[in-house]
C-alpha cells in the first residue's frame, strides 16, 4: 500500500529502519540486512476464482552507509527478489553519494515515477490508471538517479541511459511539497523502447501527472490525474491515455484500516488502419491490520470492467499485461512480516 503524504512516508522509512538488522556499525558507518517475505492466497475471476497460495513479491536485500567526508557519505544496496515459482533475481543494485546536495545513485533501481507513484493505496489490484509503466515496468537495468529535500519541498529526477540501444531511453523529474496536511507532486516523463527487433516498431510514451493527497488526522484522500501518449514513430500511430484515480484510507482503529480506489482509464487511438475508443473501470476495496511494525496482514475485492493496457501494482511489485475485463470479481488476502 503506497502512502506518498510526506508526514507519513517519514513514518515508513522510520519504521524500515527499525525492522533492518544492523549487521556492522562503525563511527564511520553501517551496514543493514533487511528483507519482506510476502505470502498472497488470491482467487481470481481468469481461474474461476480457484484458490492460488504464492510467495508474492517477498525479497531480501543489504544497504549500507560510508562516510567518507564530513558532508559526504557513500551508499549502497543491493536488494534480490525470492519468489516460489522463479529463480532468486536482482532487484536493485546501486551505489551512490549522499549530503546536503542531494542524494545521487547509479545503478539498476526503481523509476521516479514508480519512487512518487500515485493516488493507489491496494495492496493487490490498483494502479490502473497510473500510465508510467507501460512499457519500462517501472525499473530501468542502468539509471541514475537525484533527489533532494528542503523544508516543504522535494525534486526527483531520472536518466536512463540507453547502453547503445540495448537498453530504453528514460528521462524524469518530479517536484512536490505539503502545505499543512496537503501534499502536492507533479512531474513527467518519456521512455523511449529502441526497435532491437528490426519489426520497423519504435515505442515510445510520454507521460504527465498531477497526484493531491489530504491527512484528515489518521485518514487519508488522494486522487490523481495521468496523461499518457504511446506511440510507434516509425508508423506515426499513437494511443493517447487519460487516467483518473480516487482513493482513501479510513483508520477504523489504532491498527486496522479500511482502504479503497475508483479509477477511471480512457485510451483513444489515432492513424491506425481502424481506430477505437476504449475504457476501463477498476474499484477495489480492503482492509489491512497492521500487528506492529514488522507484521500485517490484508484482505482486498477488486472489480474490473473494459479494457486497460499494461500497467504496475506496486502494493503487488508485479506488472498487470493488457487486459479486458467484462465485470470480472477477484479476492486476494496476503499476510507480511518484515525485518
Amino acid at each position: 500500500m503506497k502512502k506518498t503524504l510526506l508526514a507519513l512516508a517519514v513514518a515508513s522509512v522510520a519504521a524500515t529502519s527499525v525492522n533492518a538488522a544492523e549487521i556492522y556499525k562503525s563511527e564511520d558507518g553501517s551496514v543493514d540486512f533487511y528483507g519482506q517475505l510476502r505470502q498472497e492466497l488470491k482467487f481470481l475471476d481468469g481461474n474461476d476464482h480457484d484458490a492460488t497460495l504464492s510467495s508474492g513479491s517477498s525479497r531480501t536485500g543489504v544497504k549500507g552507509q560510508y562516510s567518507i567526508t564530513d558532508s559526504v557519505d557513500v551508499i549502497g544496496l543491493v536488494e534480490l527478489g525470492i519468489r516460489d515459482n522463479t529463480d532468486v533475481n536482482v532487484r536493485q543494485h546501486y551505489v551512490g553519494f549522499a549530503g546536503d546536495f542531494g542524494t545521487i545513485k547509479f545503478g539498476k533501481q526503481w523509476t521516479t515515477s514508480d519512487d512518487v507513484y500515485g493516488a493507489d493505496y491496494s495492496y493487490f489490484f490498483g494502479g490502473s490508471a497510473l500510465r508510467y509503466a507501460t512499457l519500462n515496468g517501472a525499473q530501468h537495468e542502468s539509471q541514475i538517479k537525484y533527489s533532494i529535500d528542503f523544508d516543504n519541498v522535494w525534486v526527483k529526477a531520472g536518466w536512463g541511459l540507453n547502453d547503445s540501444d540495448t537498453e530504453q531511453d528514460l528521462y524524469e523529474l518530479f517536484v512536490g511539497g505539503n502545505v499543512g496536511d496537503l501534499s502536492l507532486h507533479a512531474g513527467g516523463g518519456y521512455t523511449g523502447e529502441p526497435d532491437s527487433a528490426g519489426a520497423n516498431i519504435d515505442l515510445e510514451n510520454t507521460y504527465a501527472e498531477f497526484t493531491a493527497e489530504y491527512g484528515i488526522g489518521d485518514h487519508l484522500i488522494g486522487f490523481t490525474y495521468y496523461w499518457a501518449e504511446i506511440a510507434n514513430q516509425n508508423g506515426n500511430e499513437s494511443i493517447d491515455e487519460n487516467g483518473f484515480s480516487i482513493a482513501g484510507i479510513f483508520q477504523m482503529m489504532e491498527k486496522t484500516a479500511l482502504y479503497g480506489g475508483y479509477e477511471y482509464t480512457t485510451q483513444k487511438s489515432n492513424n491506425f488502419a481502424f481506430n477505437f475508443d476504449e475504457d476501463g473501470t477498476l474499484i477495489y476495496v480492503g482492509v489491512e491490520h497492521k500487528f506492529n511494525s514488522w507484521a500485517r496482514v490484508y484482505g482486498e475485492y477488486g472489480y474490473g470492467d473494459g479494457t486497460t493496457l499494461g500497467y504496475n501494482n506496486q502494493g503487488s511489485d508485479s506488472q498487470v499485461a493488457p487486459t479486458v475485463a467484462d465485470g470480472e470479481s477477484n479476492f486476494a488476502i496476503g499476510a507480511r512480516f518484515y525485518w
